[in-house]
């Protein structure tokens, strides 16, 4: 009888977030598919723990202490700890101790790091078996590693996985990894469970609750309300294309998401007078009922290595507006799911909006290609199981 494979994911977190999702996505695929035995180890808490737990015996590395990561610089001077944060370091160290020795006896035949946060957590686990880490990330991102953290792409054994080929030749050029080194598993979707979850809210309960007309266009953004997702591009698109709007329906633009300058777009907003067309309604827990109103989606991101935003907006039909040099969302857009923009420039997406919408035909045509993207090539059937090889190739060699 063969002995099971066993393999240790690692998550750096467990929010409602890209990353996590999709790890837990390929998770199922793979529980579903081969006669593997997981173990998961999420850097710190979050609420799909619950979710994880089901496939596998989960643990928190971050238990009783904060993330090193969330914390100040590396070498910032501290104050001195009060006797119960000291308390509670101890009982992280213990906790960290029994830990590592429960997941060195687990004997894993590969560990697979979701992201390359990890890095540091790959060092203190010290456990000796292939290595796989799933680059999620681009240089935004990778910038606030420490030097512990990027010895992940010094590691001469180690393998990865890239979400896009646009990831791929950044592993490449910046940290001269071999292209053999690294496949290509992007991120995947359910459609039957994307479809379910959509089913919580109708078209109109959603336009009531954020007072948009119902012969309105909707034109949408989905992520953090941060620079990095490029909301400021967003706000300034819109806010072009309502100071020429174009005849016929009213056009509205909502961005479903909460973040740190949401406060500060919506004063935009208001002081250029469209008060009500840019609707910044804040996070969701299920946001995917939102994503039936959208009639294009804008992807408006600086650095995105792969967004799910993308294939979840497409996936309802709505056609992708996007940045070439921003990562690998002009990778399923191509030309005709969508329109691929050279410059990162808010006028040219504005330009694109207007010619999306006054060409009724390219518009049907857009949605109809972005839709079968979502839903047949990146299908977690297919994608899963292209990674579900690579694995099992990856520990066939390792024990050969």
């Amino acid at each position: 009888m063969t002995e099971k494979k066993r393999i240790l994911f690692i998550s750096h977190h467990g929010t409602m977030s890209g990353a996590p999702i999709s790890l837990l996505t390929l998770m199922k695929h793979f529980a579903a598919n081969r006669d593997w035995e997981f173990q998961v180890l999420m850097r710190k808490e979050g609420p799909l723990r619950s979710e994880f737990e089901k496939l596998a015996p989960t643990h928190v590395y971050y238990q009783h202490f904060l993330d090193p990561a969330d914390m100040r610089p590396e070498g910032a001077k501290r104050p001195p700890l009060p006797e119960d944060v000291r308390r509670r370091k101890f009982r992280q160290w213990r906790h960290e101790q029994r830990l590592r020795l429960k997941l060195r006896q687990f004997k894993p035949d590969l560990v697979y790091s979701n992201t390359t946060v990890n890095g540091d957590l790959l060092a203190k686990l010290g456990i000796k078996a292939p290595t796989l880490i799933h680059v999620r990330e681009l240089w935004t991102t990778i910038a606030l590693y420490n030097q512990v953290q990027l010895n992940a792409f010094k590691q001469p054994d180690y393998k990865y996985f890239a979400v896009s080929e646009f990831v791929r030749n950044y592993l490449k050029d910046t940290f001269s990894i071999a292209h053999e080194r690294i496949g290509i598993v992007p991120g995947s979707m359910e459609p039957e469970v994307f479809d379910k979850k959509a089913e919580d809210l109708t078209v109109g309960e959603m336009r009531k609750e954020l007072a948009l007309p119902e012969d309105a266009v909707i034109i949408g953004g989905l992520g953090s309300v941060d620079s990095r997702k490029g909301v400021d591009y967003f706000v300034d698109t819109a806010l072009d294309v309502l100071r020429s709007e174009p005849k016929g329906r009213p056009v509205y633009f909502v961005w479903i998401g909460d973040g740190g300058m949401r406060q500060d777009m919506l004063k935009k907003v208001e002081d250029a007078g469209f008060s009500g067309r840019v609707v910044f309604p804040g996070a969701r827990k299920n946001p995917y009922p939102y994503l039936k109103l959208f009639e294009i989606g804008l992807m408006t991101s600086r650095d995105d290595p792969f967004p799910r935003s993308v294939m979840e907006m497409a996936a309802f039909g709505a056609p992708i507006i996007c940045f070439k040099g921003s990562g690998g969302a002009a990778e399923f857009v191509l030309d005709d799911a969508g329109i691929v923009l050279d410059d990162f420039s808010a006028a040219d997406m504005a330009d694109a909006v207007r010619s999306i919408l006054a060409n009724d035909a390219a518009k049907a045509a857009f949605a109809i290609a972005a839709r079968r993207k979502a839903r047949e090539d990146y299908e977690t059937t297919r994608i899963g199981e292209s990674a579900a090889i690579l694995l099992d190739e990856m520990m066939a060699s390792a024990r050969s």
